[in-house]
């Protein structure tokens, strides 16, 4: 048995720990197939330029505010603008929120709610309760896509609490891992 991807051990029978890691492996190729962008080009760059149409793509996108009704885009809104995403069952989601309430009137704030199982009556009620009073969204499926496409998977893993601070001239800058504080975007905000 030399061959390191076997999934039998040494006596013949299926090992539980090998079976799990080629399964595991398979499943996360599988996973991240469903993530890869299949509309833009495929030269393996990345989209890192702000070039692609997948970057354009979520700048570009109508959203509504949820507490207004009022339509918007990203690319309409004067900069820079600090973009959350989130979702309303994520407690750290609520945290980032709160820090950036604190952030200096001079960056727009837009809380864009990415989790497909939640609507914007949810997303509006969540706003409500908690005092939020800057654009909360619910972005459709393309967007969010284009957003992965641009950040990659990340951008709409909630608990991460995933924030773009996105400049007019196209430069953005992509925090997630960490809740940021309301000094961290403004400081992202200020090399715009």
């Amino acid at each position: 048995m030399d061959d390191p991807l076997a999934t039998r051990d040494r006596s013949g029978r299926l090992s539980r720990r090998r079976f799990l890691a080629a399964a595991g492996a398979a499943g996360a190729g599988q996973f991240a197939g469903c993530l890869g962008g299949g509309s833009g080009p495929d030269d393996g760059s990345g989209g890192g330029d702000g070039s692609t149409d997948a970057v354009a793509d979520w700048r570009t996108t109508e959203l509504t505010d949820v507490l207004t009704d009022d339509p918007f885009r990203v690319d309409d809104l004067a900069g820079p603008v600090a973009i959350q995403s989130f979702a309303v069952w994520c407690p750290k989601c609520e945290r980032q929120s709160a820090a950036l309430s604190r952030v200096d009137e001079s960056v727009t704030v837009v809380s864009l709610n990415t989790d497909p199982n939640e609507d914007a009556e949810k997303v509006r009620q969540h706003a409500t309760e908690n005092g939020f009073d800057w654009r909360f969204a619910v972005a459709p499926a393309p967007m969010t896509q284009s957003l992965v496409d641009a950040f990659g998977p990340a951008v709409t893993n909630a608990p991460s609490t995933p924030v773009i601070v996105a400049c007019d001239d196209g430069v953005t800058e992509f925090f997630s891992g960490s809740e940021q504080s309301a000094a961290e975007i403004e400081a992202a905000a200020d090399e715009c």
